[in-house]
């Protein structure tokens, strides 16, 4: 399915920006900690934009996290997820609902966690070149989705209950993500064409 050649290329559509105009080392640190930065902004923005159901909001973050992981690949995509659940941990407001390490404990700290396990995941396989073509794209954002709805289903759950779990933090967002994720995985390989 993959070419062995293309099988880590750690190229970001960021790198490949500035890549043109600079080989200058320390400006390429800058441009990644200023996306790691605006990523993570990104985030909470996506966080801020939602329909509140209880107890899992419907935001924008699954598609955010997704769109980061495929462009900004794996290093930079956990490093910008993590900042994000660091700022939440410490108590700024980030979450949809709030911060504060309590709320990681909370029906959606699964998710949140999930983001970031979805961000080293889909990041790896875009560094392997997966955000390149439209199909692959798509197949590594599902793998996404699958892994932020099996930890944050798992940690509701524990706290509510599996049938819970389905009904409140399942099925109302399933049609709605499916389209997100169809979205982002063509939007992606258009955003690397026009960064070469």
């Amino acid at each position: 399915m993959l070419n062995q050649t293309n099988a880590m290329n750690t190229e970001t559509w960021i790198g490949n920006l500035i890549g043109k105009n600079t080989e200058n080392k320390n400006i390429k640190i800058i441009f990644s900690i200023i996306s790691i930065f605006l990523g993570s902004l990104l985030l909470i923005v996506s966080a801020k934009i939602k329909v509140p159901l209880y107890p899992v909001p419907m935001t924008l973050q699954p598609l955010a996290v997704l769109m980061i992981a495929m462009l900004f690949g794996r290093k930079l995509a956990t490093l910008t997820v993590g900042l994000y659940i660091f700022k939440g941990i410490i108590g700024l407001p980030v979450f949809a609902f709030g911060g504060g390490l309590m709320y990681l404990m909370g029906p959606t700290g699964g998710f949140i966690l999930g983001f970031f396990v979805s961000a080293f995941i889909v990041g790896h396989l875009a560094d392997c070149g997966w955000g390149k073509k439209v199909s692959l794209s798509i197949i590594s954002m599902l793998i996404g989705m699958l892994v932020i709805y099996s930890l944050g289903i798992f940690q509701l759950a524990l706290l509510k209950g599996f049938n819970f779990a389905l009904l409140k933090g399942f099925y109302p967002f399933l049609l709605g993500d499916f389209y997100k994720l169809l979205l982002a995985g063509i939007i992606t390989p258009y955003i690397w064409k026009i960064s070469k």
